[in-house]
């Protein structure tokens, strides 16, 4: 058996039952722009990198294993990071003196910080489809056998979220950053575990329809003011958290979801920034690092 190495297959196939209709890829390269992610040989954009690797490929053809980028002789070397884990986290400093505001600022930064990524994990004695793949950022195992596919330890994968930056592409959960996307397609997972192949949570079909909704800003000496528009606003279940140059907002209404993390222009105090949620919009405060005019809201659209 081998691998397809075109956009958007990734299927394993035996050499002889290969033909001019067996792979189903997209021949263009993949673009992100303003938060959106597709290619550039066909329409359909996604908010999500997950959505992002499901859009079906627009040509038919043959079925190739030629590796990528095969005569480039400036192609990144990927080895370096073979080795590359997460960096163990720092000895906690002293508490300071708890006094009421602390105790306050304390339970706000709390609330902001974003939760752990909960790994998903394939039911015990689940039935797999054969030649299904694994479902793990930056994994493309298929499933042979209990014996050689759910394993412990047998699945290399990234428990983190693909963050694109100033150009470079890499996962939240370790350190490697290049700017090529099949490079970023090969940057080996920092973690292991077991294959995912079925999981436990609701398919896309079951869950939530995901939109994109309308927003625009306006700014001032030392705030940016971000409107995020959409009708129906669940309260208790929409939030804005915020880092130090990016903020995830998470937007229910209706029956339907928007999720969008924003890299921004410039550093903000996330202490300082605030959000409410309104009738028909979110209308967020980002409290500016340095009083400087912001020609743009997002720091890649310059």
């Amino acid at each position: 058996m081998q691998t397809c190495t075109r956009n958007g297959c990734g299927q394993s196939y035996e050499p002889a039952a290969n033909n001019d209709m067996a792979c189903q890829y997209h021949p263009g390269k993949p673009v992100f722009h303003e938060g959106l992610k597709g290619w550039t040989c066909c329409k359909p954009r996604e908010h999500s990198f997950d959505d992002f690797l499901e859009i079906k490929g627009c040509q038919l053809g043959p079925h190739s294993s030629e590796p990528k980028h095969k005569d480039d002789p400036f192609k990144a070397d990927l080895t370096k990071y073979d080795d590359v884990l997460p960096e163990p986290a720092a000895e906690p400093a002293a508490p300071p003196v708890a006094t009421a505001a602390t105790a306050a600022a304390a339970a706000a930064a709390a609330a902001r910080e974003p939760e752990a990524e909960i790994i998903d994990e394939d039911p015990a004695g689940v039935k797999v489809a054969a030649g299904a793949k694994c479902k793990r950022n930056g994994c493309t195992a298929a499933y042979e056998d209990e014996e050689r596919s759910h394993g412990a330890g047998q699945c290399q994968f990234h428990p983190g979220r693909a963050v694109f930056h100033e150009g470079t592409k890499g996962w939240s959960c370790c350190k490697p950053r290049v700017t090529d996307f099949d490079e970023f397609m090969q940057i080996k997972g920092c973690q292991h575990g077991r294959h995912l192949f079925v999981g436990t949570r609701a398919p896309a079909a079951a869950q939530a329809q995901t939109e994109k909704c309308r927003r625009d800003f306006y700014q001032m000496a030392n705030d940016v003011i971000v409107s995020v528009y959409a009708k129906k606003i669940h309260k208790d279940r929409s939030t804005v958290k915020f880092g130090a140059q990016a903020m995830d907002v998470h937007v229910e209404y209706g029956d339907k979801t928007y999720d969008e993390t924003i890299e921004l222009f410039a550093e903000i105090d996330p202490q300082a920034s605030s959000f409410e949620v309104l009738s028909t919009k979110i209308e967020i405060k980002l409290a500016k690092k340095a009083p400087a005019q912001w020609p743009v809201l997002e720091k890649d659209t310059q």
